[in-house]
């Protein structure tokens, strides 16, 4: 196997890699609907909790692990945390896994 046939070999590899990484992440039905709810706005916790049959906390969760992800953004709006859809990330993702099927 040559160097240049090698590369490539790796460089599918980790993008299989993080492709089934972010599949993992959304995997989770709370995780999707929290997707589908930040589709087109950016929301607080408190605001997003209230669309779920959750505890406040675990929507927390939810988010905490999608943002150490890169699929949300966060910023500070006073004492609240607003979350937004990183689309760019997620349309990424979804032209890979366009490709690997």
């Amino acid at each position: 196997m040559s160097l240049k046939q090698c590369c490539k070999l790796e460089e599918k590899k980790a993008k299989l890699d993080s492709v089934t990484k972010f599949l993992i992440v959304v995997s989770e039905p709370n995780r999707l609907n929290i997707l589908r709810i930040l589709r087109n706005r950016e929301l607080s916790v408190a605001e997003i909790w209230q669309f779920l049959d959750l505890p406040q906390n675990l929507v927390s969760h939810h988010l905490k692990v999608m943002k150490e992800f890169g699929l949300l953004s966060s910023r500070k709006d006073g004492k609240q945390v607003i979350y937004s859809l990183k689309k760019d990330l997620l349309n990424r993702y979804k032209s890979l896994l366009i490709k690997f099927i």
